[in-house]
């Protein structure tokens, strides 16, 4: 008997699940209209002015964590709703831009310098 109420309360669950997910869904389809919108004055604004409009950045960064959000949600890869049930953004920010000469000092010399079978500096 346990065992069909964890059955139970594990279909109400998806079911639960699904509505959000047809409600996030339909909130990710506007959402890329919205990005259309911001692609097309960005590149109008760095057409005319020579440099992209950084208001515009702000705004496209956060509505690209939003649109991330969803898509995480939609594909079971992360469990917490998206915005606004849970912060736009973590407590803990990783930097995702690498300065160009770290990423090739991280990744430069990977080959053993006793193996015959590496290439030769």
């Amino acid at each position: 008997m346990d065992n069909t109420g964890l059955k139970d309360s594990g279909e109400k669950a998806q079911l639960v699940r699904l509505l959000y997910m047809l409600l996030y869904g339909f909130v990710l389809y506007l959402t890329m209209s919205v990005l259309a919108i911001v692609v097309i004055v960005q590149f109008v604004f760095a057409l005319f002015s020579g440099s992209s409009n950084e208001s515009i950045r702000g705004f496209s960064k956060d509505l690209a964590r939003f649109i991330q959000q969803i898509v995480l949600f939609l594909t079971y890869n992360d469990e917490r709703k998206p915005f606004p049930f849970t912060p736009l953004y973590d407590e803990v920010e990783v930097e995702a831009v690498y300065d160009n000469d770290d990423y090739i000092a991280d990744y430069e010399d990977i080959t053993d310098s006793d193996d015959p079978a590496a290439p030769k500096k």
